[in-house]
């Protein structure tokens, strides 16, 4: 009885939220192709453990609970490994995934650094619509004032609501375009991941 009292106030007893943590993390870097024992200085560092507490503690109790979510996780490798093979266009994807989970600080910050570029290219270029924009709205804005002067012979003198009408409606088509680019910016940033 004195033993299993012992066992269970351990201050450093693995908790089930400790062994769902580290099971996690083993089981990502095996769908990345990555190792063990990275898997383990990892879940060491979050959970405040030794790397060979930890791979004490998946080789001993974890794995044999884990069988299925393994093969699950090698599978999943697998596929994605024989997707980039077969379909190049899905490399671009599959790499942004493997630089997230690399352990290598210099793949995150090439990474970084380009999705930053990428960034700055897409920011110039909205500035440069909303530029367009507002050249667009002064030049509405002049020829409302043309128009209110000079009215269009056959169409009658225009009013003011129609004026307004008309303004809403370009920055209707204007906004539409906006919404357009920032789809289009929005997609060539996710294929630049």
């Amino acid at each position: 009885m004195e033993g299993a009292e012992r066992w269970t106030t351990r201050s450093d007893a693995w908790l089930p939220s400790d062994d769902e943590r580290l099971s996690e993390i083993v089981l990502r870097h095996i769908r990345s192709g990555s190792t063990q024992l990275k898997a383990f200085e990892e879940a060491a560092a979050e959970l405040g453990r030794t790397p060979a507490a930890c791979g004490y503690r998946w080789n001993g109790v974890l794995r044999k609970e884990r069988r299925e979510e393994i093969e699950q996780a090698k599978k999943e490798r697998k596929s994605v490994q024989k997707m980039n093979a077969t379909n190049p266009s899905l490399k671009d994807s599959a790499s942004v995934i493997t630089v997230t989970t690399s352990e290598s600080m210099q793949d995150v910050i090439k990474f970084l650094q380009t999705f930053d570029a990428g960034y700055q290219k897409l920011r110039a270029q909205l500035e440069q619509v909303e530029a367009e924009r507002d050249e667009l709205a002064a030049k509405v804005r002049e020829l409302e004032v043309q128009l209110a002067r000079n009215p269009v012979g056959d169409l009658g003198p225009v009013t003011a609501e129609q004026l307004e009408q008309d303004s809403k409606t370009l920055f209707a088509i204007m906004e539409r375009a906006r919404k357009l680019l920032d789809v289009d910016l929005r997609t060539s940033q996710r294929d630049n991941a």
